[in-house]
């Protein structure tokens, strides 16, 4: 297990190197992969005898700097130019161990994010190839007389299938390109509304694989705040310390992430935007008035000097022959992982139920059978329930989708499911990879110590500045490496302490680190969603991002000022949702 340490100032340096290096390569992998390397580099330079240098050898080259382990009864050491060089050469060995340590690689998220992740991009390619998403479409298209309405249909479409946003951006630009270039409405409009319509939406759907690994950043935020001591002794549930390491109790958690629900005020205010535009009550703004006014009147639909990006995945994948579109083929195996996630939280076998009370004594008021009611002896009323079981849930909406196809003939034989769910487990595997780094730079970085470090330079701030500050900081962090979910591994570690340590809402500051990170995933030009709605809609992509951008600065306006009003209004216990 490696060590943690107090690296100060160098704790911050994987996170700048992650976020610099996927700017310059526009390829936020890179930028984490290289972040983690530096961590391991780090490590070893400052801490060189855990990565196997000799004693004699860690002195060499005379003193030069002493490093407190995190550790209380561990004793500082010094090192000098020989150890620092070989410490920085032995750490590289530490970069599998760091990726394998991450959280993800736990039993809960292994069951609740990796396994439902793939579950969810299989069904969604089972849905694919029986014709259930195009029928969701087709029902939307039914209704389209003009252009406004084909507008409206690219909204709405964006918002049925917000599953993942991948899959959104995949599925709804390539099926919703046709419709709006009948009517004249350019790529540049429809790759806004499929890429407003993605995280954003997705951000907010507690079932699908966003709420899991939601959960995972804040549980890890949670844990890191425990280990400088400055969780609050009335959340002393929402962590295990019980074993080796401190882990976050995941179904504690669920309440927390249903209050961001709330405070995700840019994901709400980005869709509300959306919506006013394809309604017409929003005008278009800038060079989303050019381009629209070129497609109506010239039937244009891309520019003369365009370079548009045609995404062939799913134009080579299509619907079987043999099925038949329709709305309800999507609609079941949905409300099935809706269902099942849901009835796990108070199925008998899940985490006890209780309330916590000021004045009562800490018995079991009620007991029937599987559930417990407890008041313990003090803390205030709170009200808490087991988590979301999306392992479970996305399983049984992967079996239904495929029972269901197979059984009405719309996917003609096993052999052909097979190859569809194959298509889907490609599709989401990016997913998959991001959320794996992002998971490891979260460790990388908590290695290092940086929340103790952050926290110290700024924990004097005024409390009601903090959930903005978060946001911008977020914001800017997430525009820069182009990944809502590397920014989660690198922020949930700051914000959570830094917002106990400074008395801010909770809910808030979880609330502007979920809204910073979707910002700059719904903006950055290395945005792989942003990629995603351009290629697929078939939009010059930088058309794309400076066409989107005024209505994502407003939108981003309207958070900011929201978070700065009601961090100043809301106390520090507020919470929407009891936990």
């Amino acid at each position: 297990m490696v060590e943690g340490i107090v690296a100060g100032p160098w704790s911050v340096v994987p996170a700048l190197v992650a976020i610099a290096l996927a700017w310059y390569t526009r390829d936020a992998l890179i930028g984490l992969f290289v972040g983690i390397v530096v961590t391991s580099v780090l490590l070893g330079a400052l801490h060189p005898q855990t990565v196997g240098v000799p004693p004699d050898l860690i002195t060499a080259g005379g003193e030069v700097a002493t490093v407190q382990p995190q550790a209380e009864n561990a004793s500082s050491w010094t090192t000098g130019v020989g150890g620092i060089g070989l410490g920085a050469l032995f750490g590289l060995k530490l970069v599998p161990e760091i990726i394998a340590t991450a959280p993800l690689f736990g039993e809960w998220y292994v069951k609740n994010v990796l396994l439902a992740i793939f579950a969810i991009g299989g069904m969604i390619g089972l849905m694919i190839r029986a014709g259930a998403i195009q029928g969701v479409l087709e029902a939307l298209a039914s209704r389209v007389d003009s252009a406004d309405d084909a507008e409206k249909a690219a909204f709405l479409a964006g918002i049925a299938v917000h599953i993942d946003d991948y899959f959104n951006c995949l599925v709804v630009g390539s099926m919703m390109r046709p419709l709006t270039d009948r009517f004249d409405v350019s790529r540049a409009k429809l790759a806004y509304y499929v890429d407003s319509a993605g995280s954003p939406a997705s951000r907010l759907a507690f079932y699908s694989t966003w709420g899991a690994a939601m959960v995972g950043f804040i549980g890890s935020g949670l844990v890191e705040a425990q280990k400088q001591g400055s969780l609050p002794s009335g959340m002393s549930n929402f962590v295990d310390a019980g074993g080796e390491q401190v882990t976050a109790a995941t179904g504690a958690v669920w309440p927390l992430f249903f209050n961001t629900l709330f405070t995700g005020f840019y994901s709400w205010a980005a869709l509300a935007l959306a919506a006013l535009v394809a309604w017409q009550v929003v005008p278009n703004l800038y060079e989303m008035g050019t381009e629209e006014s070129r497609a109506r009147e010239t039937g244009e639909v891309v520019g003369e000097d365009a370079d548009p990006m045609i995404s062939e995945e799913m134009d080579e994948y299509e619907v079987s022959e043999t099925a038949t579109p329709d709305w309800r083929n999507f609609a079941w195996p949905i409300l099935t992982m809706v269902v099942v996630g849901l009835s796990a939280m108070f199925w008998r076998a899940s985490p006890v139920i209780y309330v916590e009370g000021r004045q009562r004594m800490g018995t079991t008021l009620v007991q029937l059978g599987g559930w417990r009611l407890v008041a313990p002896p003090s803390g205030p009323w709170a009200f808490n329930i087991g988590g979301v079981q999306l392992g479970i849930a996305s399983i049984a909406a992967l079996i239904v989708a495929f029972l269901l196809y197979r059984w009405k003939g719309d996917i003609p034989s096993n052999d052909d499911a097979t190859d569809a769910m194959m298509v889907g487990f490609k599709g989401i595997l990016l997913a998959a990879v991001i959320l794996m780094f992002a998971s490891s730079i979260q460790n990388a970085v908590s290695l290092l110590g940086i929340s103790s470090f952050v926290t110290n330079v700024f924990g004097g701030v005024p409390a009601f500045v903090v959930p903005v500050g978060v946001f911008l900081v977020t914001s800017a962090v997430s525009f820069s490496d182009g990944s809502s979910w590397s920014t989660y591994g690198i922020m949930f570690p700051i914000a959570i302490p830094l917002a106990f340590s400074t008395g801010a809402n909770l809910p808030l500051v979880l609330g502007a680190v979920f809204s910073g990170g979707i910002f700059g995933d719904h903006t950055s030009p290395i945005s792989d969603t942003t990629v995603l709605a351009s290629s697929t809609s078939g939009s010059d992509h930088m058309v794309h991002v400076r066409s989107q951008a005024p209505y994502a600065l407003i939108a981003a306006g309207i958070a900011a000022a929201l978070f700065l009003v009601l961090g100043f209004v809301v106390p520090e216990g507020f919470r929407i949702i009891p936990y």
